[in-house]
């Protein structure tokens, strides 16, 4: 039978709670935004797939998207991806809040939603925003239309928090 764990352990644990509920939190904050000013990012989702800030060359130029119905329908998808990363960190912070203090084992269990959080946050601001956005349609061209600075540091939170959530 497992014992109590230790101040250290307790204190250990709430590094990586911290870093799924401010995922949370950010996510949440990203769908108000996009839910209640649509237009900022949307245009956003529009320059990168039209491509119209970079220095297109033929190499690159047939991978414009220039339909506005396949522009809204990304930026839904992605709105949809950013919700998914808000309620799987709410109810991952909920979790490991409420196993705070127990033992290896149900702490282990307790950590499943944390890291489905940090596996959509990749979804979003690796796989979405530096793959697709700035490699496929290469909008680390544009000055104005990239989100390479930004998402690189959302990954890198990212990464530590699910190196910290595993050894914790």
């Amino acid at each position: 039978m497992e014992t109590a764990i230790t101040a250290t352990e307790f204190v250990f644990r709430l590094i990586p709670l911290m870093l799924v509920l401010g995922t949370a939190v950010m996510g949440l904050i990203v769908c108000v935004n996009n839910i209640t000013a649509p237009g900022a990012n949307l245009r956003f989702v529009e320059h990168i797939m039209t491509m119209d800030t970079t220095n297109m060359d033929r190499g690159t130029q047939w991978r414009e998207v220039r339909s506005p119905v396949l522009h809204r329908v990304a930026f839904v998808a992605i709105l949809l991806c950013e919700l998914a990363v808000t309620v799987l960190g709410l109810v991952g912070s909920y979790f490991l809040a409420t196993n705070l203090t127990a033992t290896g084992e149900v702490w282990e269990s307790a950590k499943l939603f944390g890291y489905l959080t940090f596996i959509m946050a990749l979804v979003v601001w690796f796989l979405i925003i530096q793959v697709v956005g700035a490699e496929w349609y290469v909008s680390w061209q544009s000055e104005k239309w990239n989100a390479i600075r930004d998402s690189t540091r959302i990954n890198l939170i990212t990464i530590a928090g699910i190196i910290l959530l595993r050894i914790s």
